[in-house]
């Protein structure tokens, strides 16, 4: 079988703005997220940044995915209507699946796919503890782990009621040491294609780190390889398969 080809994009870090993340991240999220992911043999994978013509998701480069990875949380804004356009397209139309890593949910992308709703939400960054519960233990994205649940010592907050549509799948639940709750991986189905967001991430906390979530992410982008089901070879009024017997007159 072919590799799935992965493309993880990120917007980049300001060191001066937030020199904690610099610190975990030197590189860019995208090179740390592609460094574990290219570990898996059936991976072909790339990085790309907001940075490069087209914001680095011109034509070719999506062609040439099978799944993206979205991590976004300040300069969204700077993302083009048209490269929006263009990774919505192409999902719907089964071509390309997307994860939304953590505040990529706001993105305009996933605003897009997801509605307007998926622009609200409360947060709380003070590092606390995250244990994020696994609720569907028979899904793909939770093969191979060796509890049932994550932890992570020092997180961000998201919590509920969080401005999400409701999901199609929730996968995992997490339970933050404030008090508060979130649907952190679920799953929608949008026209052909599929997305799958995974809150855990902030940019300042070493989340990612952790090697339950490498596995989950890997297991992530196995799910949202696409699938090639049948063509559709007609937009518009079509003609019908069977006899109609008394169609109306125009």
């Amino acid at each position: 079988m072919d590799k799935i080809r992965v493309t993880v994009w990120s917007e980049g870090i300001d060191p001066e703005l937030e020199p904690r993340a610099i610190a975990l991240y030197p590189d860019d999220i995208n090179i740390y997220l592609a460094g574990f992911l290219q570990e898996n043999a059936d991976f072909e994978v790339r990085c790309r940044d907001i940075s490069q013509p087209e914001n680095g998701m011109g034509q070719d480069i999506i062609d040439e995915t099978d799944v993206l990875l979205w991590w976004s949380h300040l300069y969204d804004d700077q993302v083009s209507d048209e490269v929006v356009d263009r990774i919505v397209d192409a999902v719907l139309d089964g071509k390309m699946n997307l994860a939304l890593l953590h505040a990529g949910i706001h993105s305009k992308i996933g605003t897009k796919l997801l509605g307007k709703n998926s622009t609200t939400g409360k947060y709380r960054e003070v590092g606390e503890m995250e244990r994020m519960w696994v609720i569907d233990r028979g899904h793909p994205v939770v093969a191979g782990l060796e509890r049932e649940y994550l932890e992570f010592p020092d997180s961000e907050m998201y919590g509920e009621p969080y401005g999400m549509p409701t999901p199609d799948e929730i996968v995992f639940i997490s339970w933050f040491e404030g008090g508060e709750v979130l649907r952190s991986g679920v799953s929608w189905h949008k026209g052909a294609g599929r997305v799958f967001y995974l809150a855990p991430g902030h940019e300042e906390f070493p989340v990612y780190a952790n090697t339950e979530l490498q596995k989950v992410m890997a297991n992530m982008v196995r799910w949202l390889r696409p699938v090639a089901g049948p063509p559709i070879t007609f937009h518009g009024e079509i003609g019908s398969i069977e006899t109609i017997k008394n169609p109306l007159k125009k």
